[in-house]
């Protein structure tokens, strides 16, 4: 367990750093504030426990350091642990590590951003067909289903973003095409909820509404609740 959650915030801190930055040379130099450049020592990139000890400044210009981090290194670290009380094979297991590394970060990011950068996606992308391999896929139906899919959402762009159809595209094609579509009904109907919810609080709905945490979300319950949807759509009463 101890294990699992070092590699949870570790994973988390790096994902989310590369995902707000807009230059690719975070891959290969070494981490520094986004407010002063200073490089950072090995003690100051503990996650959470450098951002608590830090008091959340940088210890070089005493800027206040984007809580955005932390919050990112403690949701993904409770989400690596959820799989103790879950029985996934290791095939289930290695892409729920994989969505929750890639999807939470952007969550957060396009929360506070409301865009998807083009270079996470072809992350998810590269890294999901490493892991999968196209074992999912079973060609001629699968394919049918998800050319679609993707018909679907290009005539309904002016609702949905670029990015997050680009991100639709990476999730179909490294997920079976059933946990795909329980994703998608699931994201909407959270999202709708959401809106239904806020429209009680807010007189004036925002005009854009982040649609990755819906998905992250969707994501997680497919996972957790896969068995039952299969159960309820296949021999239940759909």
């Amino acid at each position: 367990m101890f294990f699992i959650i070092i590699l949870g915030g570790i994973c988390a801190s790096f994902i989310y750093a590369v995902t707000a930055s807009d230059n690719i040379s975070i891959l290969y130099r070494r981490s520094r504030c986004d407010l002063c450049f200073q490089s950072l020592k090995p003690y100051e990139l503990i996650p959470v426990m450098s951002f608590i000890l830090l008091k959340g400044k940088c210890s070089y210009c005493k800027e206040k350091i984007d809580n955005s981090f932390i919050v990112c290194e403690i949701l993904v670290i409770l989400l690596y642990l959820l799989p103790i009380y879950f029985n996934l094979s290791l095939k289930d297991l290695t892409l729920y590590y994989l969505m929750i590394t890639i999807l939470l970060p952007l969550s957060i990011y396009d929360r506070k951003n409301l865009k998807i950068p083009n270079h996470m996606n072809l992350i998810f992308l590269v890294a999901g067909l490493f892991l999968t391999d196209l074992y999912y896929l079973e060609p001629f139906q699968d394919i049918c289903i998800i050319l679609i899919l993707h018909l679907f959402f290009y005539l309904f762009s002016e609702s949905i973003g670029y990015g997050d159809i680009k991100l639709f595209t990476v999730i179909t094609l490294i997920t079976p095409v059933n946990f795909f579509i329980y994703s998608l009904l699931l994201t909407y109907l959270i999202g709708g909820l959401f809106v239904i919810i806020l429209h009680f609080y807010k007189t004036k709905l925002p005009a854009k509404i982040p649609l990755v945490p819906f998905i992250t979300t969707a994501i997680i319950l497919s996972f957790l609740l896969y068995d039952d949807l299969n159960s309820i759509y296949f021999g239940g009463f759909l």
